[in-house]
């Protein structure tokens, strides 16, 4: 009787059961909802997120065993290994210094460029030559004459004022002395020697007043942009670097008009340009050590050195970094980094 009895009321104990765990979850959704009702919209999704993290915490996974994270590194076994590893790492890290540094220190600076031959001679100031009247002491006549045909010959002028040339300067004092001299036999016997005096002091006169240590600076800057047209000008460089042909599928030699010649200098090629807004860079930069307040200059400075980027960038994609690419960079103190890298000035 008994057992039959717990038979029978089996099945009411699981309707049971199952009817106060449905009861449990709607009277749960129902204050959920009531409180929504009641609270604003954040409120009821706060509530109900809180509901669902307690009803989820249960089911929470952990693929990592609490024993592995409680576990310690081993201490190394073998001393003179981990010695041996970290020696290793530290010869490492000085030779990534050491690189480091060698590639900083042989990087050009992408303004002023690193020193060469040509900007040293852009910015060397020719001294100032003696007086005539003291160039020599008053000794005898003879012994003057010499003393002045040593101090003419030894003085070095370089560049000139005044767009001229060492030859024709040369030329002209030759003619002037050839007009000068008369004939022998009706000279007087000093004055042979006296005009040779003469001559000599007007080829000092000449040297002084020629000489760009007499200039301004605006001379100085016209002597350097007529030196930059007469160095990378193609009208002179174009024998040195002949420009290389490609020749394309669509051109015909017997066809294709004729290329016009260069007439007279070169004063419009990138190359040329770019050594002319190297001039005025490097004059610019060293204004700007002493002022560093001037503002409008170091934006002139920036727009230049961007613009000289650019017409270096296209003289490497033209040249395809040839000869005449090199030349140029190597002569004015830059490199591919310079070019080709972003500026900050």
């Amino acid at each position: 009787m008994p057992s039959r009895v717990l038979s029978s009321l089996q099945p009411l104990a699981c309707n049971l059961s199952s009817s106060l765990a449905a009861l449990q979850i709607s009277t749960s959704v129902g204050a959920a909802s009531r409180a929504g009702a009641l609270f604003p919209l954040r409120h009821s999704q706060t509530l109900g997120q809180r509901y669902l993290d307690r009803s989820f915490q249960k089911a929470t996974l952990h693929t990592t065993s609490s024993l592995n994270a409680r576990r310690q590194k081993k201490p190394p076994s073998n001393p003179w290994a981990v010695a041996k590893a970290a020696e290793k790492r530290e010869k490492v890290r000085a030779r990534k210094e050491e690189l480091r540094q060698t590639r900083q220190d042989a990087a050009s600076d992408p303004v002023v460029g690193h020193t060469t031959p040509f900007l040293e001679a852009m910015d060397l100031k020719p001294d100032m030559l003696p007086p005539v009247d003291h160039l020599v002491p008053a000794t005898d006549a003879h012994e003057r004459r010499e003393a002045f045909e040593k101090a003419v010959a030894e003085e070095r002028l370089g560049r000139l004022n005044h767009f001229l040339q060492p030859d024709e300067v040369q030329t002209s004092l030759a003619r002037s002395k050839a007009l000068e001299e008369p004939p022998l036999h009706s000279a007087p016997e000093d004055y042979a020697s006296k005009g040779k005096e003469m001559h000599l002091k007007a080829t000092a006169a000449m040297n002084r007043i020629l000489s760009l240590s007499n200039g301004s600076s605006k001379d100085k800057t016209r002597a350097n942009k007529a030196w930059c047209v007469e160095t990378f000008g193609r009208h002179i460089t174009d024998e040195k670097f002949p420009q290389p042909k490609h020749p394309s599928i669509a051109s015909n030699p017997e066809t294709d008009p004729i290329k016009t010649p260069r007439v007279g200098r070169d004063t419009g090629s990138s190359e040329v340009q770019a050594a002319l807004l190297t001039i005025k860079i490097r004059t610019l930069a060293n204004q700007l050590e002493a002022n560093t307040h001037d503002k409008m200059n170091k934006r002139n400075l920036r727009l230049m050195v961007h613009k000289r980027q650019k017409l270096l960038k296209y003289l490497k994609r033209k040249e395809r970094g040839g000869q005449r690419y090199q030349y140029v960079m190597e002569s004015l103190g830059l490199d591919d980094a310079a070019i080709m890298k972003e500026v900050f000035i």
